[in-house]
């Protein structure tokens, strides 16, 4: 221990005898851990760390279903412990401190006792809760709780309207709770629950796949492999039993996924590049440090032939050597983490928002254990090849090369070539894959979408749907036109529009929420032309249901 301390503080030493090289070495050496960092953190927050839900590798989610199916998941399937719908949505909060726009996430009153959730203030949802249509009561996010309540104790009982909807507040939850799964612009502030079989839902027959997404859990000790064989055996008996409602040419399946690889499996890959990438940029930094190390390893042979001559040992030297490389590493590791928070809010600005779990990405102890990780590797990588070259030198040669200042030997100039065209060739690796990168997205850019995106500007609008039908003032198809004709008249008028139109989705969007799983018919209607002239597609998607076995 005495020696390494010796080590220790005699490398210090050197390093702040030479503050030109140390402050160069410290600021690459953090520019390449800071950015490895950064990225890591992203990909440990969506992709390695576990969902904080109990047994995690046992849920399912992203499942398009009627009521009727619903049941028969429950039910006749034999597979699923528990299973909830999930009914997620956009509406209007009034009744709080100021009205808003927020996410919300209606289930079945299991939800939260499936998901081992325990309130910070008041109760969740229970069996007491039962309706058929939605329930009366309300579960708040901490975030809207401090938002929009001034984190008050004593919010529970007071009323919010949604979409004109009076609920009352019936408990909190804790502040690191997520709901697990991607939503419109956010996460979800507002929980309720229901029946899904009576008002405002339609009558609950096969048909009706209103439902667009579930979370469950598998039964215990039941594998993946024998979940898909229950749930396809289940599929054929429908397809037999009910032939109207599942014709041969849709091909109606269930199919069973992990819940991680729903999440997050379209962005996987993306994520994994860029580490890559990153991870590249360590190398060269690496390679960078050891040149610079062994060309100053080059000046100091006469000091080390001394110390040879004087009775130190190679191995001594060599440990040196390495301390010296260590600490240099520690220290640009240290500076790295450091400025690692200016790279990651950098990334989460510009990475695509719909990327799951975005709201999780924080610098933890996984990310501060990978960056000391990847502080020492790159310490032993950069620092093992001045260190063997130091502990090998000749003391003839060393002494009479460094007495005559003659510069760098033979054997040290061909290990500086390696160590540049190593560099060079990583260099151009990245180089070529930037440059692949951004002709592929200079292509997008010059895509022709078939029409002029520019100077468009759209909004996207949400007409809400009260829980008594009846009150609902855009009630029926007559309604929600009448609205529609008046939006559409006001925006024609208004300052510098030229022209104005409304439409289901967006050019592009991919944004029907009726193409996401199950058997659908969609028409597509033309304003003042007769019904009968009605052109009918059917959209053929499998019903996939995702979980994630033991």
């Amino acid at each position: 221990m005495g020696t390494l301390l010796q080590d220790i503080r005699y490398g210090l030493r050197m390093l702040v005898k030479t503050p030109t090289f140390t402050i160069v070495a410290v600021l690459t050496l953090a520019l390449g851990v800071g950015a490895t960092t950064a990225m890591f953190s992203i990909v440990n927050a969506v992709l390695l760390r576990s969902l904080p839900f109990p047994d995690p590798d046992r849920g399912l989610r992203n499942v398009r279903f009627s009521k009727p199916e619903m049941d028969d998941l429950r039910t006749r399937a034999g597979v699923f412990e528990d299973l909830t719908p999930i009914f997620e949505g956009s509406e209007n909060l009034t009744g709080a401190k100021q009205p808003e726009r927020l996410e919300a996430v209606n289930a079945s009153f299991s939800y939260f006792s499936m998901l081992g959730v325990t309130p910070q203030i008041g109760r969740l949802f229970g069996p007491q809760d039962f309706v058929p249509g939605f329930a009366s009561a309300a579960v708040i996010s901490d975030g809207l709780w401090r938002r929009a309540y001034g984190a008050d104790p004593n919010v529970v009982g007071r009323t919010l309207l949604l979409d004109t909807d009076p609920y009352t507040i019936i408990g909190v939850l804790p502040r690191g709770f997520r709901h697990p799964g991607p939503t419109v612009s956010g996460d979800v502030d507002v929980f309720g629950a229901g029946g899904f079989s009576g008002d405002p839902f339609p009558p609950p027959i096969r048909g009706n796949r209103v439902l667009g997404s579930g979370i469950g859990r598998l039964k215990p000790g039941l594998t993946l492999a024998q979940a898909q064989a229950r749930l396809t055996a289940m599929a054929a008996q429908l397809r037999h039993d009910f032939p109207t409602d599942y014709p041969p040419q849709a091909q109606w399946t269930i199919e069973i996924q992990p819940l991680q690889d729903t999440l997050v499996g379209k962005v996987r890959p993306m994520l994994l590049v860029l580490l890559g990438a990153v991870i590249l940029i360590v190398f060269i930094v690496s390679l960078n440090i050891a040149n610079l190390l062994l060309a100053r390893a080059s000046g100091r042979q006469q000091e080390m032939a001394v110390r040879l001559a004087l009775g130190a040992s190679r191995g001594r030297m060599l440990r040196q050597m390495l301390t010296e490389s260590m600490l240099l590493s520690l220290i640009g590791g240290a500076a790295g983490i450091a400025t690692a928070v200016g790279p990651l809010r950098f990334l989460l600005r510009v990475v695509p928002a719909n990327i799951p779990r975005l709201n999780e990405v924080r610098i933890d102890w996984v990310v501060l254990a990978f960056a000391l990780l990847i502080s020492i590797l790159t310490g032993l990588v950069f620092g093992l090849a001045p260190a063997l070259h130091s502990a090998k030198v000749a003391l003839f040669s060393a002494i009479r090369e460094g007495g005559r200042g003659s510069g760098y030997s033979t054997k040290t100039g061909r290990l500086r070539d390696v160590l540049i065209v190593s560099e060079l060739a990583f260099a151009v690796i990245l180089m070529v894959g930037a440059g692949l990168l951004l002709r592929t997205l200079r292509d997008l850019l010059q895509e022709n979408p078939g029409f002029n995106p520019t100077e468009v500007v759209t909004a996207n609008t949400w007409l809400g749907v009260p829980n008594d039908p009846k009150t609902d003032p855009y009630r029926g198809i007559p309604g929600k036109a009448t609205f529609d004709r008046e939006l559409l008249r006001r925006m024609k008028a208004m300052p510098g529009v030229e022209l104005a139109a409304i439409t289901s989705s967006l050019p592009t969007t991919n944004s029907n929420p009726n193409a996401v799983g199950g058997l659908e018919i969609e028409g597509l209607a033309i304003e003042d032309r007769p019904v009968d002239r009605i052109a009918v597609f059917l959209v053929r998607p499998p019903l996939i249901v995702s979980c994630c076995g033991a």
